[in-house]
Parts: structure tokens; sequence; C-alpha cells
């Protein structure tokens, strides 16, 4: 009797999960920008990898679901003069500027002709360091032209990595100018567009928050990505707090679509 009433349960689980599944699945997408925050892509342990095949299954997905590839140049106009944007945008983004991101990641995008963006550490550029658990070589001046060339556009990820939440205003201001500058010198073309280390940035007072708006302004940022993992409103209504969804190893197909089709739920989280 016990092992029937657990097979019954068990029974009762699956038909609850699938039902959610496709009650969730067969909605429309929340409306607004999806940006996707990616890091490594390949075999590399750590969480926040996406191995190729999963990387491959999630692009075709987003095709097929009839989402519109976007670049940072067109949020860069939409934000600018409300230049309209695609039905059901997402916009793809990897960050660090580790060397998976060309020798495995390039291939997956060239052979489906789609944009992307990378926010590289400036500093890390061209160096092999102790990095995320392991030893990992970052992608010289030569090889991000490469990849800008092949549609993948530069924005920065600070000159040092640090936490900016943690940094004063001249500091912050810094971080992004240097950046911006010394990619410029090595004639790699960079959008003036930053996503926060850690996607850290002080949220109050308010004054400090605006301070550190100034900052990045000055130190030649217009759009800053914060994580957050919500689906950003449209038209976007601000410059400095869009939000992305992050994706790791652990997304399988159902979780990734949840996040994709309504972002963050307390249910999923």
């Amino acid at each position: 009797m016990t092992a029937l009433l657990l097979a019954l349960g068990g029974l009762a689980l699956l038909l609850l999960v699938l039902h959610l599944e496709a009650n969730l699945l067969g909605r429309a997408p929340e409306p607004g920008l999806r940006v996707l925050m990616y890091h490594r892509v390949g075999d590399h342990p750590a969480r926040d990898t996406v191995p190729v095949a999963a990387l491959e299954r999630q692009l075709d997905w987003l095709r097929a679901e009839g989402f519109s590839f976007v670049t940072l140049t067109q949020l860069l106009a939409h934000r600018a003069g409300g230049a309209p944007l695609p039905p059901r945008p997402v916009l793809l983004t990897f960050d660090d500027g580790t060397a998976d991101q060309l020798e495995a990641l390039l291939p997956v995008l060239k052979a489906r002709g789609l944009p992307a963006a990378l926010f590289a550490v400036a500093s890390f550029a061209g160096r092999e360091l102790e990095y995320g658990g392991g030893r990992e070589r970052f992608l010289g001046p030569e090889e991000l032209r490469e990849l800008s060339a092949a549609g993948v556009q530069i924005g920065i990820h600070s000159w040092s990595h640090r936490s900016l939440a943690r940094l004063p205003p001249a500091e912050v201001e810094e971080e992004c100018a240097r950046a911006f500058a010394w990619f410029a010198g090595q004639g790699v073309p960079v959008e003036p567009v930053l996503a926060y280390p850690f996607g850290a940035y002080p949220r109050v007072p308010p004054a400090a928050r605006e301070a550190f708006f100034a900052a990045l302004r000055r130190g030649g940022v217009k759009l800053a990505f914060r994580i957050g993992n919500r689906v950003n409103p449209l038209p976007l209504a601000t410059d400095f707090e869009l939000q992305r969804i992050g994706v790791r190893r652990a997304d399988g197909p159902w979780a990734f679509a949840t996040k994709v089709r309504k972002g963050r739920r307390k249910a999923f989280a």
C-alpha cells in the first residue's frame, strides 16, 4: 500500500509539473527586451560555463520562437532617439573576454549569422591569469579585433574588474575612461557600454547612485548593465540600470525557456 501511495504521489507530481510547463510555455513571452548574460562557453568546470551544444540549442530555440537578435548599436540608437527595436528583441552578452569566446563561441555565432556583445576587462587582455577558480587566457587586441570584424561588438567590463560599487566617483570615472582609451589605442572598436563587474553599483542612498551615474557619463559610458534577471520594459527608461538574465550550465531547456519568457520568478529562483 505504501509503495502504491508513493507511486501515485509521484505520478501526481509529474502531472503537475507537466501542467505547469505546458501552461508556461503556451503563454506569450513577457513583452520587453531580454539581455542574456553568459560567461564561458565550452567544457570549463565553472558553473557559469555553458557547453557548446547547450548554447546551440538555446540560440536555435530563440530563433524558432521568433526572437530578434539585436546589437548594442541598436540599443544606443533606441535610447538616444527612440529608434524602434524589432519584435521580441534579445541581446546576447558574454563577459570577461576569455579565450573560449573566440575559440568556442565565435563558430556558433558565425554558423547562425548572429550578433553578440562581449564585455572585456581591459587590463586582462592578452594575459594568462588565475581567474574564476582556474587558469584563464584572455583575448588580446588582435583577437578582439577579429571578434569585432565577425560581428561581436566590444563593450567594457571596467579596467581592472573591481567592484565599482565600492569605489569613489573619481575612481569609477577612471576605470571607465582608462578602459575606453586602452581599447581605442589598440585599434579595437569599442562601444560606449559597460557591464558592471559582479553586477554591482550603488543603489542607495539616491545621492550616491546619482554621483555614480555622473561618473559613468564623465568616463564615456552611455549605457550600463546590471544583473537583476528581469525583462526590460520597452521603451527603455534607463541608461545605467538595464537588467540581464544570467544563463548557467545547470539551466536545462525548461529552465532556460522560463527565464527567457518571464525573467526571474520566485517559484523558479
